[in-house]
């Protein structure tokens, strides 16, 4: 039952990445908390995502923007660093709620706001941006958004923000999945959950870029972040509710 669970939200996951580049996380981390201990939830929904992120880097290798890649990569871990070892010690309850109010802001951002703001791809911008993501990556595992606003800026063509954002995404993993790990956040139990996620994940990358070129990108946006900012609220209420 648990693994079969995890398969769907999975396929729903990438089969929303491949069409906007990410949305992964933010559908994982949606679902995986109230299956799992937070962290592990975010060590899960980060080592599922690896599967076609290496890939992904690996086949784009020749397009990654290196400079620019690694003025928003490092202060990112940094900060990921810090926020990672502070988040251990919060209670579930805390950091629920602090996602759904975020899952909200999200999905007003780009309901609303993110067609209209541009960041101009300087190396201050770049850091900023990542200080956010790495913000976001430390505790949710979901640093996405604001690396995407940047990228989309800062390199030219489709391959080269395909390659930047996935090497991100690689590098930014990899740092938490260890990190997370020797902290007691995974276990050998995990594996074959794990092996699930990645063949739904493959699925529903192949899936996603059928099908879904048949939906409008405005309406698909539309659709799945109304759908975010409501599980965001659903999230905190329901905390709110379990815990008055």
């Amino acid at each position: 039952m648990l693994a079969s669970t995890v398969f769907l939200i999975v396929l729903l996951g990438s089969f929303l990445q491949a069409n906007i580049g990410f949305g992964f996380p933010i559908i994982a981390m949606m679902f995986f908390p109230y299956l799992f201990p937070f962290s592990t939830a975010v060590t899960l929904n980060q080592i599922i995502a690896l599967g076609s992120t290496s890939l992904l880097t690996i086949k784009y290798w020749k397009y990654i923007q290196w400079k620019t890649l690694f003025s928003i990569v490092i202060p990112s871990i940094v900060l990921g660093t810090l926020v990672i070892l502070l988040s251990l010690s919060v209670s579930s309850r805390s950091l629920s709620i602090f996602l759904g109010i975020s899952l909200v802001c999200l999905s007003l951002y780009f309901a609303f706001f993110s067609s209209r703001i541009t960041i101009k791809p300087t190396i201050k911008n770049g850091v900023t941006m990542g200080l956010i993501a790495g913000l976001g990556n430390g505790l949710f595992g979901i640093g996405g958004p604001p690396v995407a606003l940047y990228l989309f800026a800062a390199v030219k063509g489709k391959q080269e923000y395909l390659a930047t954002i996935q090497a991100y995404f690689l590098l930014c993993n990899v740092h938490s999945i260890l990190m997370r790990t020797l902290h007691g956040s995974l276990t050998l139990e995990h594996i074959p959950l794990i092996l699930v996620g990645w063949i739904a994940i493959f699925t529903g990358t192949f899936l996603g870029l059928s099908l879904f070129k048949r939906i409008s990108d405005h309406l698909l946006r539309r659709i799945v972040y109304s759908f975010v900012g409501i599980s965001g609220i659903w999230i905190v209420v329901q905390q709110l509710i379990h815990h008055a």
